[in-house]
């Protein structure tokens, strides 16, 4: 069985935010096809686009997984229902939000699925925790380091807590 790697956005701004992104990365954990190998520093930005919305806090994790992308798309959404994830329109507040951002060496443009994500180099809220744990990863031909160089970083505070990594499975 050949493992690929693949990184995961992942966010909330309802509820005990840190709690459901710990939460997350647990469920994600349970599945035997997958392993997560690092999660980055969390960081809290103004939930944009959404008003006087709660802030949110981001992360992104680095996993090892055996599904295909559009399978590992499937176990995020699966867990994001299972927190009561809300889908009623874009641009709401959410439980818990995750994104599969980038499946290396696979690029996708389906109704389902774009990868790497198109917004990546876009957000400091996901370059910058991405740039955390994957600095040389080269998305679209500059290193994820060269895509937060050229952001601005506005209103994107390191948040003083951490998502544990789940404890190693037991084969």
């Amino acid at each position: 069985m050949s493992l690929n790697v693949a990184y995961i956005a992942l966010g909330s701004n309802l509820g005990k935010r840190l709690e459901q992104m710990q939460s997350a990365v647990e469920r994600l954990a349970e599945k035997p096809e997958l392993t997560i190998l690092h999660i980055s520093p969390i960081y809290e930005n103004r939930a944009i686009g959404m008003g006087d919305a709660d802030p949110f806090l981001n992360a992104v994790a680095k996993l090892e997984t055996s599904l295909a992308p559009e399978a590992l798309l499937d176990v995020c959404l699966a867990v994001e229902d299972d927190l009561k994830r809300v889908r009623a329109e874009s641009w709401i507040p959410r439980t818990i939000d995750i994104d599969l951002l980038v499946y290396e060496g696979v690029e996708i443009e389906s109704e389902k699925l774009i990868l790497p994500h198109p917004e990546i180099q876009a957000r400091d809220f996901v370059a910058r925790p991405l740039m955390d744990i994957a600095p040389d990863l080269v998305l679209r031909g500059k290193t994820i380091d060269e895509w937060v160089g050229a952001l601005p970083l506005v209103e994107l505070m390191l948040y003083p807590k951490q998502i544990l990594l789940p404890k190693p499975k037991v084969l």
